[in-house]
C-alpha cells in the first residue's frame, strides 16, 4: 500500500548576484540603481559618524546626540536610514531604543575609500614637492 505523497523539498532558486550585472556589456538597470541606493547611504557624514561610534560599542539614541552634538530629529532622522538600509539592528529597552552595527561590511567599504584618499592625498603632497 502506498501511503500518501510526501511533500519534496525543492530549494529556492539563488538569488541574482547583483555584482555580476556590472561586469555584464548592458547593465540591469534596475540592479544598479539597488547599488546606487546603497552608496547613497553612505553620502552623510552624520550618518558615517555614527557608524564609526557604534564600531565600539551600541549606543542609544540620547548617546549619540550627546556624542555627535547635533539634535535628537538628525540623528533619528539618519539612524532611520541606516537602519532601513539594514546596516543597524534596534533594540528597545524601556523607554530608551539601541542601535548596534548588523553589517560589518560597512567598515570594509570605509577602509577601501580611506585608503583610496590616502593614496591621492599622498600622491598630491609628493607631487607638490617634485617642484
Amino acid at each position: 500500500m502506498i501511503g500518501p505523497a510526501t511533500p519534496r523539498f525543492i530549494p529556492a532558486p539563488d538569488p541574482p548576484l547583483i555584482m555580476s550585472v556590472i561586469s555584464e556589456e548592458s547593465p540591469n538597470r534596475e540592479n544598479l540603481a539597488r547599488i546606487a541606493e546603497m552608496f547613497r547611504v553612505f553620502s552623510e557624514p552624520t550618518r558615517l559618524a555614527i557608524l564609526q561610534l557604534l564600531r565600539e560599542q551600541p549606543l542609544s539614541v540620547n548617546e549619540l546626540v550627546e556624542r555627535l552634538e547635533t539634535s535628537q530629529a538628525n540623528v533619528s532622522k539618519q539612524l532611520k536610514t541606516l537602519y532601513e538600509a539594514d546596516l543597524l539592528h534596534r533594540k528597545q529597552q524601556g523607554n530608551q531604543v539601541f542601535y548596534s552595527i548588523k553589517e560589518k561590511m560597512v567598515y570594509e567599504l570605509c577602509a577601501i575609500v580611506c585608503d583610496k584618499l590616502n593614496r591621492s592625498a599622498r600622491a598630491s603632497a609628493e607631487i607638490v614637492y617634485q617642484i
